[in-house]
């Protein structure tokens, strides 16, 4: 077994997410960006690494059951973070509110069973890479746009920071609205598998309902935003619609060891 297999890999990635855990929290701002940004692309690299390897070795994708899905979205949260801390390193303090949640995806993966899985047929078609790369870019954005929402939350009241909160709320809901453009993709390209696959666009089984629903909850909130200057209100909403998303993306294998199980 060579001693740079998939597992050592993933570990050490961790490790460097730890370390960007570690000055985030710890560092207290003393710590120059560039040494968060570099023990994220380390770790971004490793974990990578480990992706390909476990890619190579199965045979598809990492996104058939709960350890190739927790492990593939950490990957993809980790990167838009740190494209987050290189596009705007004066948000740095926003990281403390957008790093907890591939914080806590981390610890997950960590803690499941590194099953090996199969392709099914159904799911050997260049539309699920299609909807799987765009519900990726959907949960990173709205992370991101989640994030921002509680820093602009925690600002209020500071002094002089009504410039800078402007700057913050536009980028929150400029993310958000990116973010909704994306899950559209995500069900659009998903429908059209769905298609390909089954014979139908749409069966409303639970994924694609909960999918669904947070479609709705973050067209809400774009246009409750438009006549609503509460920030309070919006950092909650946001909010929800994280907490949907994140239960949309990995409730279902709480309940089902695959998602859209019954359609394999």
């Amino acid at each position: 077994m060579p001693i740079l297999n998939e597992t050592f890999l993933l570990y050490t990635a961790c490790l460097f997410y730890s370390i960007a855990l570690v000055i985030t929290y710890l560092g207290g701002g003393r710590v120059p960006i560039r040494y968060l940004v570099l023990a994220c692309i380390l770790g971004l690299a490793n974990h990578g690494l480990s992706l390909a390897q476990r890619w190579d070795r199965v045979g598809h994708g990492p996104f058939i059951n709960l350890y190739e899905i927790l492990s593939s979205n950490l990957w993809s949260l980790m990167l838009g973070l740190t494209c987050f801390m290189l596009l705007a390193p004066r948000l740095r303090g926003a990281v403390g509110f957008i790093i907890p949640l591939p914080g806590l995806l981390m610890i997950w993966l960590l803690l499941t069973t590194p099953r090996d899985t199969y392709l099914p047929a159904t799911y050997d078609t260049l539309w699920l890479y299609f909807h799987v790369l765009s519900g990726k870019f959907f949960l990173a954005l709205l992370m991101l746009a989640t994030g921002l929402a509680l820093y602009e939350y925690r600002r209020q009241g500071a002094e002089n920071s009504s410039s800078a909160d402007t700057a913050i709320e536009s980028s929150s809901y400029r993310l958000l609205a990116f973010a909704f453009c994306f899950e559209s993709l995500m069900l659009l390209f998903g429908a059209v598998w769905a298609q390909d696959a089954w014979g139908r666009y749409w069966a409303w089984d639970p994924l694609e309902t909960w999918a669904f629903l947070t479609w709705i909850c973050v067209i809400f909130v774009l246009h409750w935003r438009q006549t609503h200057p509460h920030k309070t209100v919006y950092a909650i909403l946001v909010g929800i619609c994280l907490v949907m998303a994140f239960l949309t993306f990995f409730g279902v294998p709480f309940v089902s060891t695959a998602p859209h199980k019954g359609m394999i």
